[in-house]
């Protein structure tokens, strides 16, 4: 009988565990971590301003775009090019979309978070050897 109880008991641990383990990924945890490629003071920025349309739950336009969840599986020619779009396109306020910004300013980068941002770019270049 205490056997039985003790087999339940780890069966119960081993479920747990289960649990657990598929709540993290359900919960985009493990998104955030294929993320964090990307330097955390980087990451911060996106995660603020661009991580709600541009990731496997945001609209299929933005995430064909640029999808920072499979930002992991890109080859790094691509992730620089990636990388140089946003620099283009935070520089000439097109992203945030109007729309976004006027509802939520708070979403708009900083000019020296646009700079970070682009610095971080020109490295990826540098990196890959692009222009």
């Amino acid at each position: 009988m205490k056997n039985s109880v003790r087999f339940k008991g780890l069966l119960g641990q081993f479920a747990l565990i289960f649990i657990f383990t598929n709540l993290r990924i359900a919960s985009g945890q493990v998104e955030k971590e294929q993320v964090s490629l990307i330097p955390d003071n980087i990451n911060k920025i996106f995660q603020a301003s661009c991580m709600k349309c541009h990731n496997n739950d945001g609209g299929i336009m933005a995430r064909t775009k640029l999808n920072f969840s499979k930002w992991a599986e890109y080859d790094p020619s691509t992730k620089a090019e990636k990388a140089s779009k946003i620099c283009s396109e935070l520089t000439e306020e097109a992203m945030p979309p109007k729309s976004a910004r006027k509802s939520n300013p708070e979403l708009i980068p900083t000019k020296e978070q646009i700079e970070l941002i682009c610095k971080w770019a020109e490295s990826l270049k540098l990196k890959e050897g692009t222009k």
